[in-house]
């Protein structure tokens, strides 16, 4: 008899993350969805991978402005990707945004948080304002003001 392997589901805990949309489908499965194959860039879970859905409209199957799958395709492809020809769901793959990953409220998975999704900072922005560059005046505020009269 052959041994057999277990691979337990991993569950990262709630960061703002990095992603990059590795797959990108319709499903049906609970009512109009699109799914996401994504995949963490960098930090602690680098290369983890899991699957995220977004609703559709139940009436038209169209992505609806104001919603998740919408921010998505903002976040990736820019503010008027609506209107450009061609966008489909094809045009998500290989894009990458940022994004709160949560785990879902039964804790089987990860997912995106809704409202945290936009798109990356381009190279050289500080995300981080404690990192800001430093203004050369060694923190000391005052010295811009010292010639203002009161």
């Amino acid at each position: 008899m052959t041994d057999i392997g277990f691979a337990p589901k991993e569950v990262i805990p709630p960061e703002v993350c990095r992603l990059e949309i590795l797959d990108a489908d319709k499903s049906d499965t609970y009512g109009p969805q699109i799914y996401l194959k994504l995949k963490v860039l960098g930090g602690e879970h680098d290369g983890h991978q899991f699957n995220d859905y977004s609703t559709r409209d139940e009436n038209t199957g169209q992505v609806k402005q104001g919603g998740k799958a919408w921010s998505i395709f903002e976040a990736c492809l820019g503010r008027d990707f609506y209107q450009q020809p061609g966008v489909s769901l094809k045009s998500l793959i290989g894009k990458r945004f940022m994004g709160q990953v949560t785990a879902t409220k039964t804790s089987s998975r990860n997912k995106v948080e809704f409202g945290t999704i936009g798109p990356i900072p381009p190279e050289g922005l500080n995300e981080d304002p404690s990192k800001a560059p430093d203004n050369g005046n060694n923190g000391d505020d005052d010295e811009m003001f010292n010639d203002i009269p009161f």
